[in-house]
């Protein structure tokens, strides 16, 4: 067999595997029960909670309960549109939601932590509801009392399904060079909740033809698998990781393997110019495991992690570069790794969605990450390598969230073969709820590298921060950056299926350090803005439709910049 043809093949053999389990799998048909003597059916909607007014969410029917032997699990899977609100009812709504597969009982039921016959834990309980709503393929997820009787309760897990079918097409034309693209995509194939694309692009350098296959529960199991392919005409890529993650606070152990065959273009822009491109070419493998070794009473979570890591850059001239390309490097090395997190939520609306119930972790976490390679496993010369994360979220009361972050990253080499290079930065972030619909939003943040290629430097403009300049307009090894918002998350709901939000903002900031770039000037500029989310499609993809001016530094640059992006956040 050609081997331009094994792709395709694999990619087909995965569709059919999961049409295969769909269909060897039926839905399993609820049973009727008899409510019994002294127990009650407890009425809710998940709608309820729409209805609360204040941005922090409250759900406490599950409290008075706690203790109590689950009987029953019953599943209730709802279409994408409500056909029970009249603005819903309708042909062309109706129709789509007989074309979509809802997501299987068993894909959902393999997520939940706890089971039938076991006594109710109402922390496995949230954190399953958690899970739940972190799956793209569901926009909505919820957990409540089915029927309550004096020593035992049934529970009622309520889903309502994302629209995941996309096509994907593509087209640019700039500076005399046409590139497009095509494709296709569904992130809950047959309802199985495997995610499965295939598209086509083309540019003047080459053309190339991609397959992915992904999932977070391969076989309805805790193993999640990701696989990328892509066919190139000079080449090809290729990305696959399979890993038992830590899949809830309580998980005991988890274990990985990840291997990266990529190749990206590095464009290098400044002042509104692209000032030169190469080639770069990424090979990395790593091996992990980990343990769970200490879950504290104040409901803190401490995790070992060793590994293996092999990975090298390589670089390629190409017409357009310019002074040259970094040099490569090889990293292999082995590595400690520590994690602390808490298991401490609130659960929010209106935060970084639009009318979207949002799971944020509080308290404080952290990521501890050292290792060190020798000559003997392949470096040219001994390298230790070192990354840290901290990150503190506040939730003080209904109407305020800060959010604190701070991250280190760099290598250290012991010869003169190479060369340290590193990064490090600090941020902060404050939402102030006025009400339910109107928030504050402050956020600064200041970064700093040391000896960083040319690819790695810290640049400003565009969608780097500041919305009034072009993208990468200033690059530097020293950049702060502030963002001032006034937000509005409007109820408008058009046609049902769009949520609209608005923004007010005002930009600050810089990039410094350069001596070849002098001395930066400080940069700003205010604007306006719109927000775009679909109520009926996965969380986090929100329309960003941007105008700004800038306030300084404006010679060269359009007096108003527009900008239109998707990103995963207001």
């Amino acid at each position: 067999m050609s081997n331009r043809w094994r792709p395709l093949v694999f990619f087909v053999l995965c569709c059919v595997t999961a049409y295969a389990r769909a269909e060897a799998e039926p839905e399993i048909e609820p049973e009727t029960e008899e409510l019994g003597q002294d127990c009650v059916r407890y009425e809710y909607e998940p709608r309820d909670l729409a209805e609360q007014s204040e941005s922090r969410l409250v759900f406490d029917a599950f409290d008075d309960h706690r203790g109590k032997t689950i009987r029953n699990i019953r599943y209730e899977s709802r279409d994408i549109f409500d056909e029970s609100l009249p603005e819903e009812n309708n042909w062309l709504y109706r129709s789509l939601n007989r074309l979509h597969i809802n997501t299987r009982e068993d894909v959902v039921a393999a997520q939940l932590l706890f089971s039938e016959d076991e006594p109710l834990d109402i922390g496995l309980v949230r954190e399953s509801e958690r899970i739940l709503r972190s799956r793209g393929y569901l926009t909505s997820a919820f957990i409540v009392p089915d029927v309550i009787c004096p020593d035992h309760i049934d529970v009622l897990v309520v889903t309502r399904d994302s629209w995941v079918t996309e096509p994907e097409l593509t087209f640019a034309h700039e500076g005399g060079e046409t590139s497009s693209g095509i494709g296709i995509k569904d992130s809950n194939f047959l309802g199985t909740g495997e995610h499965i694309s295939i598209g086509y692009s083309r540019d003047v350098e080459r053309t190339s033809v991609r397959y992915q296959y992904q999932t977070p529960h391969l076989f309805r199991t805790r193993v999640a698998a990701r696989i990328y392919y892509t066919q190139l005409s000079d080449g090809r890529d290729l990305a696959m990781k399979v890993e038992h993650p830590f899949y809830a606070l309580d998980t005991p152990w988890a274990a990985g393997v990840e291997t990266q065959n990529l190749t990206l273009t590095n464009v290098i822009r400044e002042g509104d110019e692209i000032i030169s491109e190469y080639g770069h070419r990424i090979r990395f493998q790593e091996v992990y495991g980990g343990l769970s070794l200490l879950r504290g009473e104040d409901n803190t979570t401490l995790r070992w992690l060793a590994g293996l890591t092999f990975h090298q850059d390589r670089f390629q001239e190409q017409p357009e570069t310019v002074n040259g390309i970094p040099e490569d490097r090889r990293t292999n090395y082995a590595w400690l790794g520590l994690t602390y997190s808490r298991n401490e939520y609130a659960t929010y609306r209106n935060l970084y969605q639009i009318q979207r119930t949002e799971d944020v972790a509080l308290g404080p976490s952290y990521e501890l990450r050292a290792g060190f390679g020798s000559q003997d496993m392949g470096n040219s010369t001994d390298v230790m390598r070192y990354a840290a994360q901290y990150d503190h979220v506040f939730g003080m009361g209904n109407s305020h969230v800060v959010e604190l972050s701070a991250f280190l990253d760099g290598y250290h080499f012991t010869g003169a073969d190479g060369y340290d290079t590193a990064v490090a930065g600090v941020s902060g972030a404050y939402n102030r709820f006025r009400n339910g619909q109107n928030r504050w939003f402050v956020h600064l943040e200041y970064g700093q590298g040391w000896e960083l290629r040319q690819h790695e430097e810290l640049t400003v403009g565009g969608i780097s921060g500041l919305r009034g300049y072009p993208i990468d307009f200033q690059r530097g090894e020293h950049r702060y950056i502030l963002n001032v918002e006034r937000r509005y998350f409007s109820n408008v709901h058009l046609l049902n299926v769009v949520r609209m939000g608005g923004v007010a903002f005002f930009d600050a900031g810089r990039a410094w350090g350069l001596e070849a770039n002098g001395s930066n000037p400080h940069l700003a500029n205010v604007g306006l803005g719109l927000r775009f989310s679909s109520s009926k499609a996965r969380v986090g993809n929100i329309l960003h439709i941007d105008i700004a001016r800038p306030l300084a530094s404006r010679e060269g640059v359009s007096e108003y910049q527009l900008l239109l992006k998707t990103e995963g956040h207001f």
